[in-house]
């Protein structure tokens, strides 16, 4: 017998089944559609996703004040100390090294206590003017050169020689150049690779002086020259030393100082910063370089226009200058990874839709 109340209740089941996969269809209609509408106006949906980025990385009031900050401090920093500034004459360069120099080992001491002997400015009858004098040595002798120095000055210090930038190379005694080296730099380079196999303890000591040497002249008026200048042109590097105080000392503290204020500037910016994802806090980031780039490069742009102004060569912050332009290079290329990061994710989440995370 046909159980009919059986039946109605599978067919009301199948029914209910067909309705079912109805809507499902539908609404995987509903959702091509939309991923066709998404994928046709793709132009305009990236276009408003770039304008959505502007306008979430864009300076507040709050930045702008940040920015006016930095670049008053980047100022004051450019003309509190220009190149000319903070530095300490010869004489107290070398007192730095005689206190440097209680702490080394008595075994050391005859090496690292005796003057370096590309220092020497002296001539004996059987040498012609070899061009140096306690004004010029700096940007004429290859001891001097922040990075060469480290193999010539130390060759130098071993085999009591000197080497000018030219690489002529004289032998030194007592502090007095009295002829060439026999073979020139080369036998002198040939000399002290084998002093220093012979004896270690000296390759160590004439390292340590020459280390010693280069921090006594640091910070002195005639500074030590930027690498390879004296080398490429040593016209350029006496000026460079002598008219316009541009020299290691000078870049160097730039830089620092520079680098400071940027520094301090990120933690504080970075202290009002309310977000709660991630992406929130790569866009705040992006503000934040923004402050930084935008006030190293007004900075060293009215620094640049108050040097061509004045011709006051003394005022050129170099290392500030450099500093901008590594901050627009690494800035540049942090804000364009955000940026590519932001519009690709709001885009993958517009094409998978809100179902993705039901």
């Amino acid at each position: 017998m046909i159980d009919i109340d059986k039946m109605i209740a599978e067919c009301d089941d199948v029914l209910d089944d067909i309705d079912s996969s109805l809507k499902r269809t539908q609404r995987g209609i509903n959702e091509m559609n939309r991923v066709i509408n998404i994928v046709e106006n793709t132009d305009a949906i990236l276009d408003d996703l770039d304008n959505q980025f502007c306008n979430k990385t864009g300076l507040t009031k709050t930045d702008m004040v940040f920015l006016f900050v930095a670049v008053g401090l980047q100022i004051a920093r450019q003309y509190l100390l220009s190149n000319e500034k903070g530095r300490i004459s010869a004489s107290q360069g070398d007192k730095l090294v005689d206190k440097a120099l209680t702490l080394t080992p008595p075994s050391w001491h005859e090496v690292l206590t005796q003057s370096v002997p590309y220092d020497a400015i002296q001539t004996s009858v059987h040498v012609s003017d070899t061009g140096l004098s306690g004004t010029t040595h700096r940007y004429r002798t290859l001891g001097h050169d922040p990075i060469m120095g480290w193999i010539f000055g130390t060759a130098n210090i071993m085999t009591n020689s000197l080497t000018k930038t030219n690489f002529e190379t004289y032998q030194v005694k007592n502090m007095q150049i009295v002829r060439h080296y026999p073979n020139g730099v080369l036998g002198m380079l040939e000399k002290a690779v084998s002093y220093a196999n012979d004896d270690k303890k000296l390759l160590v000591a004439s390292v340590a002086r020459q280390a010693v040497h280069f921090g006594s002249d640091y910070f002195t008026k005639q500074g030590l020259p930027i690498p390879g200048i004296a080398v490429a042109n040593n016209d350029l590097a006496k000026k460079m030393l002598t008219d316009w105080h541009i020299d290691m000392w000078s870049i160097t503290r730039g830089i620092t100082l520079a680098t400071f204020i940027n520094q301090l500037i990120s933690i504080i910016h970075m202290l009002f910063y309310n977000g709660n994802s991630e992406m929130e806090r790569k866009l705040y980031e992006v503000r934040t370089r923004k402050i930084i780039s935008y006030s190293n490069l007004i900075a060293s742009s009215s620094n640049v226009a108050v040097v061509a102004i004045t011709k006051d060569m003394k005022k050129l912050d170099v290392g500030g200058i450099a500093v901008a332009i590594y901050r627009l290079i690494t800035d540049a290329k942090f804000i364009r990874e955000v940026k590519e990061e932001f519009i690709s994710k709001s885009y993958r989440d517009l094409i998978m839709g809100e179902d993705l995370y039901d």
